[in-house]
Parts: structure tokens; C-alpha cells; sequence
């Protein structure tokens, strides 16, 4: 696993969860929300941005609305993960910020 640290790898999620948010019309957000350590899954920043619950273990996003769930499949170049499909496959940087905010390295985005 290679994790790339600091503002270039927030930014580059930043720039997925734009992807996804501009493809289902949502305001595009200029920076990451906070979120919480305690409860990564469905707190940390990528999770409120896109009303998803990160899954780093099964390397899965499942979303909350059907349209955040193809609108990643699409933009992301990624398939679904289950026959609902509300889950998808995590793209490589989603996994590598969300490994490196439950370590405690995005202290700025923390609640």
C-alpha cells in the first residue's frame, strides 16, 4: 500500500467526490468536510460528502442514493460490488485518504 500524504492526496479525493457530486448536479465543494475519527465509516470526510459509508476493509463504498452509486461507477471507471447496487469499488486514492485520516493525518479535518 503506498499512501501519499498531505494536501495533494485530499485534493485528489476532493476531486473524485467533485466528480460524483457534479455527474448527480450537487454543488461542488471547494475543500473536504470535517468528520470524525470515532466514526469513520459513515463520518469521515468522504462519507459526509457523498452520504456514503466507507468500507476501507472491503475496499467498498456503499452509498445512501442509487444516483451517488452510479454517478461513481461512471465517473470513477469503477463496477458495482453488490446486486443492489448501492455499493461500488473504492478507487485507489479514496482508500489511501481514508486509511490516512483514521490515522489521525488529517488533524484539520477533524471534528
Amino acid at each position: 500500500m503506498h499512501i501519499v500524504c498531505g494536501s495533494e492526496l485530499a485534493s485528489d479525493a476532493l476531486q473524485l467526490v467533485n466528480a460524483v457530486r457534479s455527474e448527480v448536479r450537487e454543488p461542488l465543494l471547494a475543500e473536504l468536510p470535517r468528520g470524525s475519527i470515532r466514526w469513520a465509516n459513515g463520518e469521515c470526510p468522504i462519507a459526509k460528502a457523498l452520504t456514503a459509508i466507507i468500507l476501507p476493509e472491503e475496499r467498498r463504498i456503499a452509498f445512501c442514493y442509487p444516483w451517488h452509486a452510479s454517478a461513481a461507477t461512471k465517473t470513477w471507471r469503477v463496477s458495482f460490488t453488490d446486486a443492489l447496487l448501492m455499493s461500488v469499488n473504492m478507487p485507489d486514492v479514496i482508500y489511501d485518504f481514508a486509511i490516512a485520516f483514521r490515522r489521525g493525518l488529517y488533524p484539520d479535518l477533524c471534528e
